[in-house]
């Protein structure tokens, strides 16, 4: 019962109600596995819902159909989690944990069952929705940013593997570990890169026009995943921009219809690189048409954005945000352009 343990510890750190002998024994447990630390970046990153009456009750329920499950499994006394009415906020930590446990649990049952061939290891992921960002680290080291939108997926043994492999769809920034004997690569469906130490930013959202690679520090090869062999190698602050072939002319899957390679440009007073402001919170619009800030806002706010009237997708502006609501970002762009707005529920509907 040690692991379920040690999740239980991790619940109600994350929660807030573990007492001080518990918070020590919980650190003696990561020091012992390096890898746990990884596990509670994610669960303390882990989004709170909104207070909803109606998901509250669903999760209820779910817990106890859960408690019932593991009751079946477990003499009453070894129950890793027993059922105590609390605080519902509180609770939340602590039904992430007994997903998880149970999860294992069930994942044991079934390897005893049905073995696997080695080497066949279930795929880790982290995800986030439109209208938020997380942080974490992978379990070789490198730390990740992710973008609203997004999901990496990677093999969470990948320290005894010989190459560290990611896969993305969205927009990361990548602060490597640096481990000359296994060299790290990101996946996208336009392109590979490969890395041995370095920090970058990879924008590959699916249904976007482009796909890019900005090098901040060391060096990067992209590769470009159309069957022609063709290898790139970035230098720092360079940026390469691949151009999608439109769908209407789509022969083949991931068909790059060109790419360019440029330098990058930093605000000269403080420095900061458009893109890659979105990790220290600023939303950054570079001469951006209004189709694309609306795909920004879309995921930056966690909104849908309807485009009405072929002028209002030719439109450009440079603005930079910081904390700003949607309200306050759309104000602050009719002061240059003129264009009427209406908000229903969670959709945004935009005319001349």
């Amino acid at each position: 019962m040690e692991q379920e343990r040690i999740w239980l510890l991790m619940g109600r750190k994350v929660s807030g109600e573990a007492t001080m002998e518990e918070l020590r024994e919980l650190e003696a447990s990561l020091q012992k596995d390096p890898d746990l630390r990884y596990k509670l970046s994610v669960l303390s990153n882990w989004p709170q819902p909104a207070g909803n009456t109606e998901w509250e009750t669903r999760t209820e329920r779910a817990l106890d159909k859960h408690l019932e499950r593991m009751q079946q499994e477990f003499p009453q006394e070894e129950l890793p989690v027993k059922r105590v009415r609390r605080n519902f906020r509180k609770w939340v930590a602590v039904l992430s944990i007994l997903v998880v446990v149970l999860g294992g649990y069930c994942i044991y049952l079934l390897s005893v069952k049905y073995p696997q061939k080695a080497g066949k290891a279930a795929m880790a992921a982290i995800y986030t929705r439109d209208g938020s960002r997380s942080r974490a680290q992978l379990p070789d080291g490198t730390e990740v940013w992710l973008n609203g939108g997004s999901r990496l997926t990677y093999d969470p043994d990948m320290n005894n593997l010989g190459n560290r492999e990611v896969t993305l769809e969205g927009e990361a920034f990548f602060d490597v570990a640096k481990n000359a004997a296994k060299p790290f690569s990101i996946h996208t469906s336009k392109m590979d890169i490969k890395v041995l130490g370095t920090s970058f930013n990879v924008k590959a959202y699916t249904g976007d026009h482009t796909t890019e690679a900005t090098l901040i520090t060391g060096a990067v090869e992209v590769t470009l995943n159309d069957g022609v062999e063709r290898n790139v190698k970035l230098a720092p602050n360079q940026k390469i921009i691949l151009h999608h072939t439109p769908a209407d002319k789509l022969t083949q899957p991931n068909l790059i219809a060109g790419y360019k390679v440029e330098n990058i440009r930093s605000n000269a007073q403080d420095s900061m690189v458009a893109e890659t402001a979105w990790c220290d919170n600023y939303l950054v619009f570079d001469n951006d048409n209004f189709e694309d800030i609306a795909l920004k806002m879309e995921r930056w706010y966690g909104i849908k954005i309807h485009l009405n009237g072929n002028k209002l997708k030719d439109y450009h502006f440079t603005a930079t945000f910081k904390n700003e609501s949607f309200s306050e970002v759309l104000e602050a762009l009719k002061v240059t352009t003129s264009f009427h707005c209406r908000i229903v529920s969670n959709e945004v509907f935009i005319t001349q």
